[in-house]
């Protein structure tokens, strides 16, 4: 997903309760997703990290969703702060990461991140995330407390641009990622080329860009 993490790692597993339409992790998208229900995978907790790497945590499900026990992040934070790792955390719904806060391996081994794939509200395909503006609000507030953060724009899709850069650095980010939609079965309202080569002008003036490649067209 990111070229920049070295590993990834997911204790809590299971459907993802946002049911984002154009998520690569959905059992209609993905053959080797089970549709298993949203559960704590124990023998996980028993693993070593090693150290020296940078670890995304959660690439599967959504670990900080509303419907996920507290006493699961919990356990998982506690697990990863036993090692010397950089760790990250990304997610639809950082309003949660203020839960978590003052957590060692929050506050001094992490990135945390969240998705603004548009400033526009497009609930048949968000489903249950929370809205754009939300997230981004809880964003700014997150990095009030002075932890790293990231935004991912992807899979980008039509935006409103002087409302999403300014989305954008209320969350202070340290980089932005931008990908664009790969399940091509799922129709999305995408933004042009132009556009999205505009936003990455504007990015550059205050945080770092980073085009994954399934936008290498971008470059």
């Amino acid at each position: 997903m990111f070229g920049f993490i070295t590993h990834t790692w997911n204790a809590i597993r299971g459907l993802c309760w946002h049911d984002c339409i154009y998520c690569y992790m959905d059992p209609a998208n993905n053959p080797n997703n089970d549709g298993s229900e949203l559960h704590l995978e124990e023998k996980e907790l028993s693993l070593g990290h090693g150290s020296g790497r940078f670890i995304f945590v959660g690439s599967s499900t959504d670990m900080f969703a509303d419907v996920v026990p507290s006493k699961w992040i919990v356990r998982v934070l506690d697990h990863c702060n036993k090692f010397s790792n950089y760790y990250l955390f990304q997610t639809k719904n950082p309003e949660r990461f203020l839960e978590f806060i003052d957590h060692p391996v929050i506050l001094s081994k992490s990135v945390l991140s969240t998705t603004l794939e548009t400033n526009r509200w497009y609930p048949k395909i968000m489903n249950n995330a929370p809205q754009p503006y939300d997230r981004a609000n809880a964003m700014a507030a997150v990095a009030a407390h002075g932890v790293h953060t990231m935004v991912t724009v992807e899979p980008a899709m039509a935006f409103d641009h002087d409302e999403l850069v300014a989305m954008i650095r209320a969350c202070k980010p340290m980089q932005v990622n931008i990908g664009c939609n790969t399940i091509r079965s799922i129709q999305l309202p995408e933004p042009t080329l132009a556009e999205v080569q505009a936003l990455i002008t504007d990015l550059n003036t205050f945080t770092r860009v980073h085009i994954k490649p399934n936008a290498s067209v971008l470059k």
